[in-house]
């Protein structure tokens, strides 16, 4: 073998173990944040479910509490019947609730954490969002992601995406209730023309 052939052979060899390194790199980086990984693929999926609801939606809407300060909406969807607020909740491990009870239970492996009923802070919002809509209807939700689990049932008011009802697919929105589409064009309104400084009070 000429001295060509044997730097041709050394730079052939060289290029495949960069490649078997870079190789093997990538897949430790993989191995690595596996788990971070598939948490952004389960909230990518989510978020494309919660973005299919209703024929439009409108986010972080800011309106006045009724007293001294603001909530801002996390998702409102409208649908042929109602407006439907949605506020997205990010509790994993098993969920104890019911409806009227003033707390409920988060337990994640061995650990157990309580926390407010948050059917109240929606009621609230739903209130606040009547000063802006009037009497058109109105719905609110508690949404959860698939990593929370429910032994003992949940409220109506809960969803998961696998229990997403079938009245609020995208499809079903040649039909809007005049009254419905008005309260709309009202909240798209009040988004425009809020200001910065209202956001000073905000509740979440």
């Amino acid at each position: 073998m000429n001295p060509d052939q044997i730097l041709k052979q050394l730079k052939l060899e060289s290029d495949l173990v960069a490649l078997a390194i870079t190789g093997l790199a990538i897949l430790l980086v993989l191995l690595v944040n596996r788990k971070r990984l598939l948490v952004k693929i389960r909230e990518w999926r989510i978020q494309r479910s919660l973005a299919q609801i209703g024929c439009e939606q409108i986010r972080n809407l800011v309106c006045s509490d009724g007293l001294d300060g603001y909530f801002k909406l996390d998702r409102l969807a409208l649908t042929p019947d109602a407006i439907v607020l949605i506020t997205y909740k990010l509790h994993s491990g098993n969920i104890y609730c019911a409806e009227h009870i003033s707390q409920w239970t988060q337990l994640v492996g061995q650990k157990s954490y309580k926390f407010d009923n948050p059917l109240f802070e929606l009621e609230n919002q739903l209130t606040a969002l009547r000063l802006l809509t009037g009497n058109a209807h109105l719905e609110g939700f508690l949404f959860f992601n698939n990593s929370a689990q429910f032994p003992k049932g949940h409220p109506d008011q809960v969803l998961q995406s696998t229990s997403i009802p079938e009245r609020f697919n995208a499809a079903n929105c040649d039909n809007v209730k005049p009254e419905i589409t008005a309260a709309w064009e009202l909240l798209k309104a009040h988004q425009k023309q809020i200001s910065p400084a209202d956001h000073a009070s905000v509740n979440t």
